[in-house]
């Protein structure tokens, strides 16, 4: 995700999630990285003392200047929990206060402190009886596929065979997250922990690509043909708030009722635009 307000991991718009007690902040190294697209990378993070968390949630990165001056941003988590590691992908905001160190300064064995994991609505966990059988449509405008990759991880570890589908809007090729990762996953949707996965390219489209560059319309959110069902059981939302806004009035219009979507929203802050 992107520069973040404190808003990452809100449901559905309620006042700011406050980190439940008990969590602080902890010391965390850098001990991997690996670019995204153009202009994202994800962070691996060695957190001694970290206790898990859930496909969703996410944390607090605070930088600390040596004159004491510090500034902080939410992530969503990238990866599925896996003992002291943790994971973000960080999207660059060229005048950003935080993204920038994080994409193009920082090198292994560099620290930085986090706090978390925060949020427990926006949360996807296999096996979620809430959810049963399925089906599960995941929605992400942007670096808001981030947490939605996190739950296909958690999903394909699990061996969940839960119906899903990811639609994915970005603007153009340079500005996919996980491409590798996402055909991989689409390929074969017979094998385990595959997911349809549709890109809904905005500006710019990739030569073959067969969907003009156009916003999310109603037809990309259609269900597959293989859909036991119409509609899903359960939607994951994530994006700009302009974007979440977009999506659920395509999701209302297509039938969907409230209590079937949960959204993520995320946007620069103040320091950051």
């Amino acid at each position: 995700m992107t520069d973040t307000t404190s808003t990452g991991g809100q449901a559905d718009g309620s006042a700011e999630e406050a980190p439940p007690g008990g969590i602080h902040w902890r010391k965390a190294t850098l001990i991997g990285l690996h670019p995204q697209s153009w202009h994202s990378r994800t962070l691996a993070l060695d957190v001694p003392g970290w206790t898990g968390h859930l496909p969703g949630q996410h944390v607090d990165l605070r930088l600390t200047a040596a004159d004491g001056y510090s500034a902080q941003r939410s992530y969503s988590l990238a990866e599925p929990a896996a003992s002291s590691r943790v994971a973000v992908t960080v999207d660059l905001l060229p005048h950003g206060e935080v993204s920038p160190y994080l994409v193009e300064s920082m090198e292994l064995g560099d620290e930085l402190d986090v706090r978390g994991p925060i949020g427990g609505w926006f949360v996807w966990e296999p096996g979620d009886p809430s959810i049963g059988g399925g089906p599960v449509l995941l929605i992400a405008g942007g670096s808001g596929v981030v947490p939605l990759v996190t739950m296909l991880r958690a999903r394909k570890r699990a061996g969940d065979s839960t119906p899903t589908m990811l639609v994915y809007s970005l603007r153009g090729p340079r500005d996919l997250m996980y491409g590798p990762e996402l055909e991989e996953l689409s390929a074969d949707l017979s094998a385990p922990g595959s997911a349809e996965v549709r890109l809904v390219y905005t500006r710019k489209i990739p030569y073959g690509h067969p969907r003009p560059a156009s916003h999310l319309a109603i037809e990309d959110i259609e269900p597959p043909s293989a859909w036991p069902e119409p509609l899903a059981v359960r939607v994951y939302v994530c994006g700009s708030s302009g974007f979440v806004d977009h999506a659920t009035r395509l999701l209302h219009k297509a039938g969907y009722p409230d209590d079937r979507i949960r959204t993520e929203r995320f946007g620069p802050t103040g320091a950051d635009r």
